[in-house]
């Protein structure tokens, strides 16, 4: 029965080896995974000792399973140093191997020399193979080993869980069980006589130890989490952070960053006290772990920090975030610079286009005046005609179905205008001529609408928006189409005339109505009404005719503030 007990060590032991090469991160320290191995080897050994059938195969045995037991100390020691980030000499640590050496060195004289066993004595124990022994002058050098690395174990345990806040104290825990566990049991066995049977079983005890210690450290291993998570840089700051919100750790750039992270102890939540803590809570809690990252910014001290949050991963499972900060102030700075300068920009551009805009009104404007200066017969016809749209537009404007028509309305009012530009082009004889028009020279003055559509074009292409160019051209080139279709130049029909066209109608022809020519009396405003309202459907686009009607007497106070 303790054969089989012995051989399931030892394969548990190897099955551990497999777990632990699985678990363990790319970057732990090589004395764990060293440690495990021995550990297979000292239990090799009590399985070759009860296997043993002469007192030659037990004492190789017993050389095989010192092989293991003396170098478990030192690689356990070493890897406590390792856990709790303490640096010794490289001659230190050869030092320590080598008293280990010598020690092994002594136990493999056995047999042949009784400096490490005086005599031994082949024996069944429980129905297997054992010896005892008597002790030479050599083996009290094992024991003095064995107490120096539970003496020096126990000093780094407490100096670490005093002195280094950085160092998770629940490892620290686990490694002092483990130390107390192996060292403390063997010497009890030593004196009961059953180490070969307890010790097996202790050992497995401590690789379970081992692997749950080496699990944790390979899941919160800062280092080995942001290389293989994330493209390591000296100059940037990584802090970890558990699912439950616990500090796992830090690299040296974030210590030196953010002095207070000194201050946070690993596996314990984080300081509500601290203004550092209550930054990563708020990023933390507004990061949606489904995300690949987030990065968001936030002020420390007098500088500027842009913070990307990511999952840590352990295997394929969520356990923590890792966050990763950079100083951002040069960069904030630059884009309050950058800002300031846009916004001057902007300002300044908008000022030249204002008055880029206002010169070229002007232009137009004293363009239209010239032509008006050389027509004897329309009087302020521009002026008034361009008041007329805009009292007419202002009123369309109160429509809901025109609510989302302001720019053009806009560009219609800024057009206005420009509607007989195309006058210039025509002769003076004809343009000047005070009475009535012969078919041939109304022939001639009608061609002044096409004219002033290339006109407009020619203006204001380049310098103003297609649509504003298209509206313009259109006032000036189909503001004498009637909705009947018996107008010019193109004898357009309905909705065939553009909006702005069939609105400038309606304007031009007020004006003409009650304005005083060379070769007429001006009309009253009663018989410019019934004029225009019963040419609505005929002349003007009958859906004007109520804006017409609702602001004709707006129409009639300015023609009456021209006069005075």
């Amino acid at each position: 029965m303790v054969i089989y007990y012995l051989a399931a060590a030892l394969v548990l032991s190897f099955v551990n080896i497999i777990i632990f090469m699985i678990v363990c991160s790319k970057r732990m320290v090589s004395y764990y995974l060293s440690m495990f191995h021995v550990i297979t080897m000292a239990i090799a050994g009590h399985f070759m000792l009860a296997m043993s059938t002469n007192i030659e195969e037990a004492l190789l045995a017993n050389k095989f399973a010192y092989a293991g037991a003396v170098y478990i100390p030192l690689l356990f020691f070493l890897g406590e140093l390792s856990l709790c980030n303490i640096n010794i000499s490289k001659k230190l640590r050869i030092v320590l191997f080598a008293a280990s050496t010598v020690v092994l060195a002594f136990a493999m004289t056995t047999g042949w020399s009784d400096v490490f066993y005086k005599s031994t004595a082949l024996i069944t124990h429980h129905g297997v193979t054992d010896y005892t022994v008597d002790f030479g002058p050599a083996h009290i050098l094992y024991n003095m080993l064995l107490t120096f690395y539970l003496v020096s174990g126990l000093v780094v345990f407490v100096y670490s869980l005093l002195k280094k806040k950085n160092i998770s104290y629940r490892n620290l825990l686990a490694l002092a069980a483990i130390g107390l566990l192996g060292v403390g049991t063997f010497f009890i066995c030593r004196e009961l006589g059953y180490d070969m049977l307890v010790m097996p079983a202790i050992y497995l005890i401590i690789e379970y130890i081992m692997l749950i210690i080496t699990n944790r450290i390979s899941k919160y291993d800062i280092s080995g989490s942001i290389q293989e998570t994330l493209e390591f840089q000296n100059e940037s700051t990584f802090i970890s952070i558990t699912e439950d919100l616990c500090y796992i750790g830090c690299n040296n750039v974030a210590s030196r960053t953010f002095p207070s992270l000194k201050n946070f102890r690993v596996d314990s939540k984080l300081p509500s006290n601290d203004e550092l803590s209550k930054i990563i809570l708020n990023i933390i809690e507004n990061f949606d772990p489904q995300q690949l990252f987030k990065a968001s910014y936030f002020e420390y001290g007098s500088k500027h920090y842009k913070c990307t949050i990511r999952n840590l991963l352990h295997g394929q499972r969520h356990c923590g975030y890792m966050l990763r900060i950079e100083d951002d102030s040069k960069i904030q700075r630059y884009i309050k610079l950058l800002d300031k300068y846009n916004n001057d920009l902007v300002t300044d551009v908008q000022n030249k286009n204002e008055h880029i805009q206002a010169i070229q009104e002007q232009m137009i404007l004293g363009m239209s005046n010239m032509v008006e200066s050389r027509d004897s017969n329309t009087g302020s016809h521009i002026r008034h005609t361009s008041q007329a749209v805009k009292i007419l537009v202002n009123e369309m404007k109160k429509d809901e179905i025109f609510r989302k028509k302001l720019e053009f309305f806009k560009a219609i009012i800024k057009s206005a205008p420009m509607h007989d530009l195309g006058k210039i082009a025509v002769d003076d004889a004809i343009l000047r001529k005070p009475g009535t028009f012969t078919q041939e020279e109304f022939n001639i003055m009608k061609t002044h609408a096409q004219k002033g559509a290339v006109i407009v074009e020619n203006l204001l292409k380049d310098v103003e928006s297609d649509e504003f160019v298209t509206i313009a051209s259109n006032v000036a080139h189909y503001h004498h189409e009637r909705w009947d279709g018996t107008g010019y130049p193109k004898q357009l029909r309905g909705e065939e005339i553009p909006l702005e066209a069939r609105i400038m109608a309606i304007a031009d022809v007020y004006d003409a109505l009650v304005s005083k020519r060379c070769y007429k009396e001006k009309m009253s405003y009663a018989e410019a009404f019934d004029i225009i309202v019963s040419s609505m459907g005929t002349h003007f686009d009958p859906m004007l005719k109520k804006y017409f009607i609702n602001c004709h007497k707006e129409l009639e106070n300015f023609y009456d503030s021209c006069e005075d």
